[in-house]
């Protein structure tokens, strides 16, 4: 299989893909363009297809269809290539009568470019749709560790002692305490890791505004959005937030779930605070919306960890664009993107195009 024509080898390349296949389909793109630039100068911006009764006018169906990449910058490379696939191989044309697709490619583009999970503001976007209308979580276990998980410096000593203190903290709580105490989202530093900000992003304003835009008929919503790093090599799984039992995962199983496709109900008070999928069902209350993130595994999680920490650390510390800084970058690409894996991407993107399809089936038979 070709996968060079739906995989790229950064931001500006997928970008590319998009735009072309879009312009193939005669469908139209809508760009929202950011106030910054990517590594090598190239524009950035969230770009959106729409499949609507009328394109140039908001959906006006019941049933509402949207594919995200790219919520975690870095990750985007599969969702990005799943996108392009669906649009390549015309998919986009089999579209049951009343349900529209929204397709965003790149919900945070700085991230994307910049080979790193969080956006502009080093806020985790999966952490960032928090209510800030209220007080913020606190998190103990991630202020007790604070020093540990970002050091300010990044030398092989220096990194031996943060990582024994780490160690340490999982012998006295065991390995998902730490896990939960790292990766939970936190609302105090804003220059550690899983920061979650003090408001919401540009990422997060620009996706509601489009959302809240397309979806004012909308009584069902379905959202995949896709992430890499956590779980078995190239294995996908599907997870919806909430309790077991609610409508809310009852319909959910409805939409996504069959026995191909593994559907985990995440209880909503163990998973990381200011998820994206959580907030917009809050902020979109008066819509029924399935949300499923779809996260297929890479490398181990203490890898993918020690990869974002470093990656933390260069870019407040370091210089990118240093020998070091480049090796740091190809590791951060390298823990949620294995490239060089061709059974990786097509395991993935067969996967993705399945899971993707099942959704708008089971949207459309609601």
């Amino acid at each position: 299989m070709p996968l060079d024509k739906y995989f790229s080898t950064d931001y500006a390349s997928a970008r590319a893909k998009f735009l072309a296949v879009a312009a193939e389909a005669g469908l139209a793109v809508i760009s929202h363009p950011h106030s910054l630039n990517g590594p090598k100068e190239e524009a950035l911006a969230l770009d959106l297809v729409t499949l609507c009764p009328d394109a140039s006018a908001p959906c006006r169906t019941e049933r509402v269809f949207v594919a995200l990449s790219a919520t975690h910058g870095v990750e985007g490379f599969v969702g990005a290539a799943a996108q392009v696939a669906w649009l390549k191989k015309g998919y986009w044309k089999k579209v049951p009568a009343g349900v529209s697709v929204l397709l965003l490619h790149a919900v945070n583009p700085h991230g994307f470019a910049w080979l790193r999970r969080v956006t502009e503001e080093n806020v985790d976007l999966n952490r960032n749709f928090a209510d800030f209308s209220k007080p913020l979580p606190r998190k103990p276990a991630y202020e007790e560790l604070a020093d540990a998980i970002c050091p300010k410096t990044w030398t092989t000593e220096s990194r031996a002692s943060a990582d024994a203190q780490l160690a340490a903290y999982a012998e006295r709580h065991g390995p998902k305490a730490l896990n939960r105490a790292i990766m939970g989202g936190q609302y105090t530093r804003p220059d550690g890791v899983f920061f979650g900000g003090t408001k919401p992003s540009w990422s997060r304003e620009t996706l509601m505004k489009i959302l809240h835009s397309y979806c004012t008929a909308a009584k069902h919503v379905a959202i995949l959005d896709f992430h890499t790093g956590l779980g078995p090599f190239a294995s996908g799984v599907s997870y919806c937030v909430g309790d077991e039992g609610t409508s809310s995962v009852t319909k959910a199983h409805e939409v996504w779930g069959d026995e191909a496709h593994v559907m985990a109900a995440a209880p909503g008070s163990s998973v990381h605070d200011g998820y994206n999928l959580t907030g917009i069902a809050r902020l979109m209350s008066q819509i029924n919306v399935y949300g499923n993130t779809l996260e297929f595994g890479t490398y181990p999680t203490e890898d993918m960890i020690r990869a974002v920490r470093a990656d933390n650390w260069l870019h407040l510390y370091g210089d990118p664009n240093s020998p070091e800084g480049q090796a740091i970058k190809a590791e951060i690409k390298r823990m949620f993107y294995p490239e060089e894996s061709e059974d990786w991407k097509a395991r993935v993107l067969a996967q993705s195009l399945a899971v993707w399809d099942r959704g708008i089936t089971g949207l459309a038979n609601l």
